[in-house]
């Protein structure tokens, strides 16, 4: 929908890198999935927030299409074919007069 979705990456996450006991690293490794997991909901909330406004401008783009350009673009058609009409019907008229004219004269 042309909505630019927003990327996070981590470059490092602060952490001790000492010599550290085993359920410690354990502690360190779902610290850093829990960190990545919250910015990947936090793309995806952005993303949507995004695309909901989008939604919502394209909803006010049709509203506008459907009650106001297009009922004027079909008045302004009919207004021009009934115009056309009556230009014709001129036209006849004035071809049988001319016709008649010319029939007098001769």
């Amino acid at each position: 929908m042309g909505v630019v979705a927003p990327v996070l990456e981590i470059s490092r996450i602060p952490g001790s890198t000492l010599a550290l006991p085993v359920e410690t690293c354990e502690i360190q490794v779902r610290r850093r999935e829990l960190i990545e997991t919250l910015i990947a909901v936090a793309e995806y909330e952005k993303e949507l927030i995004r695309l909901g406004a989008e939604i919502a401008r394209v909803k006010r783009i049709v509203t506008m299409l459907e009650k106001i350009l297009i009922p004027r673009l079909l008045n302004t058609i009919r207004y021009l074919v009934m115009k056309f009409d009556e230009m014709e019907r001129e036209d006849k008229v004035r071809s049988m007069k001319i016709k008649a004219i010319l029939a007098q004269r001769a």
